[in-house]
């Protein structure tokens, strides 16, 4: 008895070609889903991870303190969780001392003063 596949009806050529058409296809299909990752460039548009190391470190050094805190804090809430944080009062009391004082809070939040220098603020106005 010979080979079991001794004979497939196939040149070998025809069979070699067959596989990788089939490797191709499969590659194809896998790397369709993918995204893709936008140029290494400096643009607003692209994250900053994907910026030239040089551009990464020169947009670092040249952040204001205005810039750190919008990163930081990225809207009020984000802010006011961290002036309670900061204050060390029970939230729930904290809530009801700074109720009445809304505006202000929201003045110190739109001026990006820093949570304790917030918390410094209220407790010179006697808030608690």
């Amino acid at each position: 008895m010979g080979k079991k596949s001794a004979h497939t009806g196939m040149s070998p050529k025809d069979r070699s070609m067959n596989i990788m058409d089939k490797f191709i296809k499969k590659n194809s299909a896998k790397t369709a889903h993918e995204a893709l990752l936008p140029g290494r460039r400096k643009s607003p548009d692209v994250p900053l991870n994907l910026w030239p190391y040089k551009d990464q470190v020169e947009y670092y050094e040249n952040r204001t303190d205005a810039d750190r805190f919008e990163e930081k804090f990225r809207n009020y809430a984000d802010w006011f969780n961290a002036v309670k944080a900061k204050s060390n009062v029970y939230p729930a009391t904290f809530i009801t001392y700074v109720s009445n004082k809304k505006e202000l809070m929201q003045k110190m939040y739109a001026d990006k003063v820093q949570p304790k220098d917030a918390v410094r603020e209220l407790q010179k106005l006697g808030v608690y």
